[in-house]
């Protein structure tokens, strides 16, 4: 049987800050373990979107494709979506306001939360980036360094994403976490900004974590360290002032 309530969770955001870009998991595995989920591949090579079981890869050109079983895959959040709520929103100006509106779900406070919100967009910014070569740099600086932005307006999508409470600072991005793939799969990657016109947010609870550590000659022998500015200098849209 199944398990819905359980999220399985490839490295952690901290590996992933310090340059471990390479995984021996491929995407083959994370199908084992969900049909819902966000990530990247090997060496950064763009953002990952997982829907209905299909995992999208969104290079850093901005091409959207399905991605391929045997790629490596260095970090993702996976599970088997099986809402347990769901409503109507409209309105939402800018993504802080999103998360504002999210921030009622209190239940959320202390466990981990899948959100999925399919809906007309007026307004989405995101970003991918094309994949690193060795020696890896920390991901802070080549996210700023090699991050290509991607907008579209009015667009019907899905936003697929996770809240993690603040005690997984370490394990995973804390607060939200949201990739985003158009109805028509032309378009997506890392949310940056958006304007959400109308849709349906639909919740579902987390409550247990698989967290499969890398099983690399590099992370064995390696140091895992990172600041939280590094995290938000990934995590958000640079042309916003903090």
């Amino acid at each position: 049987m199944v398990n819905t309530d359980t999220l399985y969770q490839v490295s952690t955001i901290d590996a992933l800050l310090s340059g471990y870009y390479d995984g021996d998991k491929k995407v083959s595995d994370l199908k084992m373990h969900g049909d819902f989920g966000l990530g990247t591949f090997n060496g950064i090579d763009g953002e990952m979107v997982v829907e209905d079981g299909i995992v999208y890869q969104v290079k850093g050109t901005g091409k959207v494709r399905v991605a391929e079983d045997t790629l490596g895959v260095p970090f993702a959040s996976i599970h088997f979506f099986k809402p347990e709520s769901e409503r109507k929103i409209h309105d939402i100006s800018y993504y802080e306001n999103l998360k504002k509106a999210l921030d009622t779900e209190s239940l959320c406070q202390n466990y981990p939360c899948a959100f999925k919100i399919d809906g007309l967009f007026d307004f989405v910014k995101t970003r991918s980036e094309p994949k690193a070569s060795k020696p890896y740099p920390a991901l802070a600086q080549y996210i700023r360094e090699k991050q290509n932005f991607f907008e579209a307006k009015h667009i019907q999508g899905t936003l697929i994403g996770y809240y993690m409470p603040t005690y997984f600072s370490k394990v995973n991005v804390t607060g939200y976490h949201f990739h985003f793939i158009s109805e028509d799969k032309q378009f997506g990657g890392h949310v940056l900004d958006l304007v959400l016109k109308r849709g349906t947010m639909k919740l579902d609870m987390l409550y247990d974590v698989n967290l499969a550590l890398l099983k690399t000659h590099a992370f064995e022998m390696g140091t895992i360290k990172s600041t939280k500015q590094d995290l938000d200098e990934v995590e958000k849209d640079p042309a916003i002032k903090k």
